[in-house]
């Protein structure tokens, strides 16, 4: 197996399809670090990667050769003076030979802003002889400081400063949403392939004890992976040091810098990134001015899932906000955050939980109801509407029909096909009432499936809800 250092190169399919962009409101003048000049926008319909924004990520350098004149490493500004990147992209270089362009979105723009390097800082443990690569991270001094209030299209970015008891090897948490932007070589050992414009790709963070992540990680306090598990989206050579980053409510949080990987975008492989929370103190130790870092004593901020009220179904009244934090027992939902939910009871009291599909059909789980149907109880009713069961704005339904699987069992058969459909008396009607709105199922059709689908046709098979 090969090594190659990673650079923000997100080996683009560009297989495009026209859906809504999810905006991420970022407010300039509440926050000081991880708001780009433009809000950053993202098409979860684009497999891998597009291009960004302009001006969007405003943290973002290009880290240049100055003799060549030469796109070699990306960097994200650390405080007016300081710039952020990976070790080994500058262990070999110069002050000298180094040109930082920040307030950049093409390569070939001519009005950017252009800075000298005059001291580099490298991590005292990286060793480019080790084959473990670990402590890739070095800080780069500008000879004279950026100016953000004369130039409104450089941002600082903002690193993690951990206050909580928690283990510096679970932050980010397994599986979080991360963004990856720079400027990137699309195609492996071309080097021409590298677009002029920034671009930005979305990955989820591998758990270090996920086989493939661990066979490619050295160090999981100092590093992490990111990618996706059937490929297709990553980094790859030709531009390290660049940022990843998460959205934590209100900004975008750095919590890597891009390392190296084994080729680009294969599936089961990786990339591998710096873990900044690691290195917040070497950082402080470095930098003689002040940063700005997301510094959390205990609560993080929550994450707030911005939904499309234009959408048909999956949108409830109030927007979801959800702690990124592990919370055992759970927290309080937001009041009308979930109004796809029912409530199922008889003779009043909370029994289970469903989803609303369409004017007149319930999902729940086939053991909820399976003793009514064996009973002939005649008095279940779903409540939605709600958040609190006393809310007084609720309304009702009586179910006059249930359709339980047709393979459902129960425990002796480990619960297996435990999916019921409840019919109500009197349709549900939506009329814009974001109280009560029907929740989205993804409709998988694939041929080589069909044989597994239930062979024996219940009376409700032409009355499923179509979503």
């Amino acid at each position: 197996m090969e090594y190659r250092f990673r650079g923000i190169a997100l080996v683009f399919l560009f297989t495009i399809s026209v859906s809504a962009r999810i905006r991420y409101d970022c407010d300039n003048e509440a926050v000081e670090c991880g708001c780009g000049y433009i809000d950053v926008e993202m098409n979860a319909q684009i497999v891998s990667g597009a291009e960004a924004i302009p001006y969007s990520w405003s943290m973002i350098v290009s880290i240049q050769d100055k003799l060549l004149k030469m796109h070699f490493c990306d960097g994200s500004i650390l405080s007016e003076s300081y710039i952020l990147t990976a070790a080994h992209c500058v262990d070999n270089k110069t002050p000298e030979g180094i040109l930082i362009l920040a307030g950049i979105h093409n390569k070939s723009d001519k009005n950017v802003l252009v800075h000298k390097v005059d001291q580099i800082y490298i991590h005292p443990n990286w060793s480019s002889l080790s084959s473990k690569r670990r402590h890739d991270i070095a800080i780069l001094h500008l000879s004279q400081p950026l100016n953000f209030t004369t130039n409104s299209r450089i941002k600082r970015t903002c690193v993690p400063d951990l206050k909580w008891s928690t283990s510096i090897e679970e932050y980010p948490l397994n599986g979080t949403h991360l963004v990856v932007s720079g400027w990137d070589d699309t195609q492996l050992d071309n080097r021409s392939s590298s677009p002029d414009i920034l671009h930005q790709v979305e990955v989820f963070l591998i758990h270090h004890n996920d086989r493939i992540c661990n066979e490619s990680l050295n160090d999981e306090r100092g590093q992490f992976c990111a990618a996706l598990y059937e490929g297709g989206k990553d980094t790859c050579q030709g531009d390290s040091g660049g940022p990843i980053f998460q959205w934590i409510g209100d900004r975008w949080e750095q919590v890597g810098i891009a390392s190296f990987g084994i080729g680009c975008s294969l599936e089961g492989l990786p990339g591998v990134y710096t873990r900044l929370a690691y290195y917040s103190d070497w950082i402080r130790s470095v930098i003689s001015e002040p940063i700005t870092t997301t510094t959390t004593t205990g609560t993080k901020p929550p994450i707030i899932y911005r939904c499309d009220r234009t959408a048909t179904c999956g949108c409830g009244l109030t927007d979801v906000a959800l702690s990124p934090s592990r919370i055992v027992g759970g927290s309080n939902a937001v009041v009308d955050n979930w109004s796809m939910i029912v409530s199922l009871q008889v003779y009043g009291d909370h029994g289970c939980g469903g989803t609303l599909l369409s004017n007149s059909f319930v999902l729940t789980a086939a053991h909820c109801v399976k003793r009514i149907v064996t009973e002939g109880n005649k008095d279940l009713i779903i409540a939605t509407g709600m958040t609190n069961l006393s809310d007084p704005r609720q309304i009702t339904r009586k179910i006059d029909q249930i359709y339980i699987h047709p393979n459902f069992i129960g425990s002796s058969d480990g619960y297996r096909h435990d999916i019921a459909l409840l019919h109500v008396e009197s349709p549900i009607i939506y009329d814009n009432n974001a109280r009560w709105v029907k929740s989205c199922i993804h409709r998988i059709e694939p041929p080589t499936l069909t044989n597994q689908h239930p062979r024996k046709v219940n009376a409700y098979a032409d009355r499923l809800p179509t979503m």
